[in-house]
């Protein structure tokens, strides 16, 4: 599958024109972004908004240069891993006659805010039943059915094998499927049938909820379910859409503060199915929730981002800061000779360490074992000899990848306070008497 390389934002909307606050580095890999209100965070989904577009009015583009600096070249640009790049500016609008490998994106619109669910649960109708024929047409327009051909090439005419073909879709490849999304959210309702009223043109939902029929879900469901429904509805649609299409294309899926009306627990559900269910797929997924983001960085491999609000200046600007780990911040401090910074990251991976033990059930090492591995990988290292920090380097990344090639490893870390105490504690406090180093030594 193609991945995204890189991305950047030159003088569009929040963005300005300087390399390092206005690009991305992604290597391929799901991309996870945490934004402040007015960071830009809503930019950078804009510029997945025009990627997925097959053609761009050149009006509609230049509306979002960014007001400070009119006077300076616009442009988005995404570089690929088979060494493609894709520029959009106002001379290169029109996309999929260049490439083919993102037809994709416009058949499938893989990209959902929050305003997107709204579609499925919110109406201003009177009518008890919320009539989604409208959504459903939209979104399915370009549904393939058949070689070289999409659904919306039937609706011309309007006739009995658009409206079948149409009906078709949405019982046989989109009902069970929609079901399979709502199981994993452990909701207890399903989606029983789908009537489909071409006369009238109308598109109804029947739900059960704890096997009863529920007339009017929009007002009977609550938000969490409402949005788990919606997204069941959308994912399905876009899993099947893609599995219609060439292996050998772009295949993301970009997911804007989805979560806002979900708790904990159905977050951290959807998490689960974007692993299993999208798994080929490069993920980008934006929040405002700097804790749940935190919270996300160990879910799934991520290049994460945090970007915030730079007024230092004459006007505003994106500051983007590449979001690492406790580990790797402990390694980047460490490269940097700043031990006690080190040794503060150390000691909250350890703390990370230990409430993994405490979410797991059986012990697979024995009390002392973890406690052996630590001792093993730091304290039979000379630390008087400075010479041997690339050694020390090296110890601590093969125990992190150990710890996680075995997910299913408890870490029973009751005998860890010795390491905490001769090392990270004093490294963390005004405490000069228990040295990493120390010169003196010959």
């Amino acid at each position: 599958m193609i991945k995204i390389d890189k991305i950047q934002l030159h003088n569009f909307r929040f963005f300005i024109d300087e390399d390092e606050h206005n690009s991305f580095e992604l290597n391929g890999q799901n991309m996870l972004v945490y934004g402040e209100n007015g960071s830009g965070k809503s930019s950078l989904y804009k510029a997945f908004e025009f990627l997925v577009q097959p053609s761009i009015e050149e009006n509609q583009f230049n509306t979002n240069k960014n007001i400070f600096n009119l006077e300076s070249d616009t442009y988005l640009e995404f570089n690929f891993d088979n060494e493609e790049t894709l520029r959009i500016d106002s001379d290169h609008l029109d996309l999929e006659n260049n490439f083919s490998f993102i037809e994709q994106l416009s058949i499938s619109k893989p990209i959902l805010d929050y305003k997107s669910l709204l579609n499925v649960s919110y109406s201003i109708e009177r009518e008890k039943k919320k009539n989604l024929y409208k959504f459903f047409e939209d979104i399915l327009a370009e549904y393939p059915i058949g070689k070289n051909k999409i659904l919306k090439n039937l609706k011309e005419q309007e006739d009995e094998k658009y409206f079948s073909t149409f009906e078709k879709i949405l019982k046989e490849d989109l009902l069970d499927s929609i079901n399979t999304f709502l199981d994993q959210f452990e909701q207890n309702f399903k989606l029983t049938e789908i009537n489909f009223n071409f006369g009238f043109h109308k598109v109804n939902l029947e739900i059960e909820y704890f096997d009863n029929k529920i007339e009017e879900y929009q007002n009977f469901l609550n938000e969490a379910r409402l949005s788990a429904l919606a997204i069941s509805i959308y994912f399905s649609i876009i899993k099947k859409q893609f599995d219609n299409l060439s292996d050998e294309s772009l295949k993301i899926l970009v997911l804007d503060d989805l979560l806002i009306s979900l708790d904990m627990s159905n977050r951290l559900n959807l998490i689960e199915v974007i692993k299993t269910e999208f798994s080929d797929f490069q993920i980008f997924f934006f929040t405002h929730d700097k804790g749940f983001f935190e919270i996300l960085k160990d879910k799934m491999p991520w290049k994460a981002y945090e970007i915030y609000v730079d007024s230092d200046g004459e006007f505003e600007k994106p500051y983007i800061k590449k979001s690492l780990n406790y580990f790797e911040s402990a390694i980047k401090h460490f490269n940097e000779y700043d031990y006690p910074a080190c040794a503060n990251y150390l000691r909250k991976e350890v703390e990370r360490l230990k409430s993994i033990k405490e979410r797991q059930e059986q012990s697979l090492y024995s009390e002392n074992e973890i406690f052996k591995k630590i001792k093993k990988t730091l304290f039979q290292i000379d630390l008087t000899d400075e010479s041997k920090s690339g050694e020390i380097r090296g110890k601590l990344l093969g125990f992190k990848k150990g710890l996680e090639r075995d997910s299913s490893v408890e870490i029973d870390l009751r005998n860890i306070r010795s390491i905490t105490d001769r090392i990270l504690n004093p490294q963390s406090h005004d405490d000069t008497s228990k040295p990493l180093f120390d010169n003196s030594t010959p």
